[in-house]
């Protein structure tokens, strides 16, 4: 249940599933607060710019084939190195 406004002495609740809206009462309100609304000049206004720096390069087939060999390389000496140290 949210808060959704007043009604003479009492705020409205209104469940966020079935949209069911409920008249609180004093001590039902303790968990409850109300909050206005933002004025425009202080809000914030955000857009995709900033997080468009911050993605990757789109990499092509070739990029992915020479990462993946390189992974399956140093795989290999990897298992390589702990086959010769188990034989010691």
């Amino acid at each position: 249940m949210i808060p959704v406004g007043r009604e003479g002495g009492s705020v409205l609740l209104r469940c966020t599933r079935c949209g069911h809206t409920v008249s609180a009462q004093g001590g039902q309100l303790r968990d409850y607060t109300i909050v206005g609304a933002t004025p425009e000049q202080e809000r914030t206004i955000t857009t995709l710019k900033v997080s468009e720096a911050k993605r990757r390069p789109i990499k092509s087939l070739e990029e992915w084939e020479q990462e993946r060999e390189e992974y399956r390389e140093v795989l290999q000496e990897l298992l390589q190195e702990e086959l010769e140290g188990v034989e010691e």
